[in-house]
């Protein structure tokens, strides 16, 4: 593994920032600031770097998928252009995008991994429509995994550990039972809508597209935070800037026993590399973000599950993450 002194991208003061937006991504420059002793012009100056550099993706709201009823999406595309010059120019063009997450470099075809949640079909179906009519002009084919289970999610650990060398300290956001149902009424939809296209939009911004006015959008993040709601807002990071190397991948197995799929939830659980894992709805597949140290670690990954699954497994498609 690289040393962390080896880093061009993130300084002392970098760590610091992200520390604090990993505790609560919406967290103020003003806030950051009077926390760690930074001027706050300083602070933004910072954040906005991190994500000019692409250390920091995106930042997301994560909700409570149990008590919603949403369910998180996947969707890989892959589009139809004639270069490399020309996929590139227009990738660049695409980092806005409200649900892009990651940009692939795929020897599998993929192009771009987009994420969303829809707490209904026909909501998914709108989102799903918008994505690909703006992709309509390019888009060659799109593959949909549909998340019915969170099988592992250790983003801010695997931070904390190998970034901070510390343990992650969780937030004071509620955490709700999951028996416990929850309604959203149409305002604090289009909120969340908002959240999930840029989780750190001003509270004056959302005001002016919903026509409230800001005290009411703090407010109403701020219930739905302490409800549980919104579970925390998190930035995306490029792990391949913290000097790791980051993959996303697709384990497609036979059909599965609930003692086998035990086993398989296991064993994903107990491997480090593996950050985030999903199970898909619709088949017995499983969506996979994965961080390595070493470029040899992904091999040994692979052989991992084949000599653990060697009847069972159909097939492991893995793709780096740019």
């Amino acid at each position: 593994m690289k040393k962390k002194d080896s880093f061009s991208i993130l300084t002392p003061k970098d760590v610091l920032i992200l520390k604090k937006l990993l505790e609560d991504g919406r967290k103020s420059s003003s806030s950051i600031s009077k926390e760690i002793d930074l001027g706050r012009e300083i602070v933004n100056y910072r954040i906005k770097r991190l994500i000019k550099e692409n250390l920091i993706v995106k930042f997301i709201p994560k909700v409570n998928e149990e008590a919603l009823n949403y369910k998180e999406y996947i969707i890989l595309l892959k589009l139809n252009l004639d270069d490399e010059i020309s996929r590139e120019k227009f990738v660049k063009e695409q980092i806005g995008n409200k649900y892009l997450v990651w940009i692939v470099k795929s020897t599998s075809g993929w192009d771009l991994v987009i994420r969303l949640y829809a707490q209904s079909i026909a909501e998914f179906k709108e989102k799903l429509n918008e994505i690909l009519e703006s992709y309509s002009s390019v888009l060659a084919k799109y593959y949909t995994i549909i998340a019915t289970d969170e099988i592992k999610a250790s983003e801010k650990e695997l931070i904390s550990k190998q970034v901070f060398n510390e343990d992650f300290t969780k937030n004071n956001f509620k955490v709700v039972k999951k028996q416990d149902p929850i309604e959203l009424d149409e305002k604090n939809k289009e909120i969340l809508h908002l959240l999930e296209g840029d989780a750190r939009i001003q509270y004056k911004e959302i005001a002016q597209k919903l026509d409230i006015s800001s005290d009411t959008v703090k407010y109403r993040i701020d219930k739905m935070k302490s409800e549980g709601i919104i579970e925390s807002f998190l930035p995306v990071l490029n792990y391949n800037k913290l000097g790791l190397i980051q993959y996303a991948g697709i384990l497609k197995f036979y059909y599965l026993t609930k003692d086998e799929e035990e086993q398989v939830c296991d064993t994903i659980r107990n491997c480090k590399c593996v950050v985030k894992a999903i199970k898909n709805l619709n088949s017995e597949e499983f969506f996979l973000t994965l961080v390595f140290n070493q470029e040899n670690e992904i091999e040994e990954f692979k052989k991992i599950i084949y000599n653990s699954f060697e009847e069972k497994i159909e097939n492991i498609e893995l793709f780096r993450i740019d």
